[in-house]
């Protein structure tokens, strides 16, 4: 029995009509929790402090499938296992970062219909989807549309494969002194995850020096001089 549906979600690009699976209606995004500290002062009631960092986010689904009773169920759990990003029909235009994901099925009507209840726990923003990268040639001012500050990736394009240049973001500065050639003229400096590699892979952290630099909200003036010819971004824009 072929089920079609306007609505689904999609794992790394993969939707779950792909695989068979009719998913139930999609649910609206969730508001992550922001977490803090209590404190007792012994008044008529206790302070609380934010400390701006924000619990993950689930999200449930409802999925059916129609199969015979012996069905292997292989297909479905190969979709579901080892993937890192979440898109869905109700909220085009963004992504989630997978943390984890779970699946609990259950039969009924006779075995011809397989329910799975799946559950993917995901970081706390939503993500700008198929952001365009900005190349920059000369000094300029980069706008961040997210409602949140960003974690961009640089990646540094030198007109030599050794020696030393720098970037800086709104005063933020992070330097490179590269003392031999890494194969390489890209230098990639990743803000999230707090690393910077050639462009051949090879991580070069130890080649550099100050703050990653993250983007605020609105725009971020970004600069770069000595051996950076130019800079391509992708500021991975998130929201609430």
């Amino acid at each position: 029995m072929e089920v079609t549906s306007i609505d689904f979600f999609a794992l790394d690009g993969i939707s779950c009509s792909d695989i068979g699976l009719w998913c139930d209606t999609p649910p609206i995004q969730v508001l992550a929790e922001e977490r803090g500290n209590n404190f007792q002062v012994g008044a008529d009631e206790d302070l609380y402090r934010s400390d701006d960092s924000f619990s993950d986010i689930q999200f449930r689904f409802t999925a059916y499938a129609f199969f015979a009773e012996d069905f292997d169920q292989s297909a479905v759990y190969a979709f579901l296992h080892g993937k890192s990003k979440l898109t869905m029909s109700r909220n085009s235009g963004y992504y989630w970062k997978i943390r984890s994901i779970s699946c609990n099925p259950s039969h009924s009507q006779d075995g011809l219909k397989i329910r799975y209840q799946i559950t993917i726990r995901c970081a706390p923003f939503r993500y700008v989807d198929n952001e365009e990268e900005i190349t920059l040639t000369s000094p300029a001012n980069v706008q961040n549309a997210g409602t949140r500050y960003c974690k961009p990736v640089y990646t540094l394009h030198l007109t030599s494969a050794e020696g030393a240049g720098s970037i800086t973001v709104n005063g933020q500065t992070v330097a490179i002194n590269i003392p031999v050639t890494t194969g390489s003229t890209d230098f990639v400096v990743d803000s999230e995850k707090q690393i910077a590699y050639a462009g051949n892979n090879t991580i070069y952290t130890k080649y550099t020096s100050g703050i990653f630099p993250w983007m605020g909200v609105g725009q971020n003036y970004v600069t770069f001089g000595g051996n950076v010819g130019s800079v391509t971004i992708k500021r991975n824009e998130r929201c609430y």
